[in-house]
């Protein structure tokens, strides 16, 4: 699997040729990061794509949160298994945490935190 790398912000990295794309398990992993960035109907490519933050942390369902997100991260190329998948959301900075461990075709155990603002 290729995926293009992202920049510190999370946008697509442009014009460094085979630079800007990342393989194997980084590439799964920033699939995932990307999937779980976007808001629900706000992908001009795939409207259906992303997570709906608005209403589920609108309304605190922390039990949606957490089957939305396996959900997205499940329907990612190269997962083969979610071992687990975890929620933080400080109400401080307004931040979710989502922190998840799967097994991919390339490896076990894959872990990774992802904020979303």
């Amino acid at each position: 699997m290729i995926f293009r790398n992202l920049t510190a912000n999370g946008d697509w990295t442009l014009g460094n040729g085979l630079q800007n794309y990342a393989t194997a398990e980084t590439a799964i992993a920033l699939d995932i990061k990307t999937a779980l960035r976007v808001f629900l109907g706000e992908c001009f490519f795939d409207t259906g794509a992303g997570v709906d933050w608005w209403n589920l942390l609108g309304g605190k369902d922390q039990v949606g949160i957490l089957l939305q997100t396996r959900q997205v991260i499940s329907s990612r190329d190269g997962v083969t298994k979610i071992n687990s998948v975890d929620a933080y959301l400080d109400r401080t900075t307004r931040r979710l945490s989502i922190s998840y461990n799967i097994d991919t075709v390339y490896s076990r155990n894959l872990t990774n935190t992802v904020t979303v603002p």
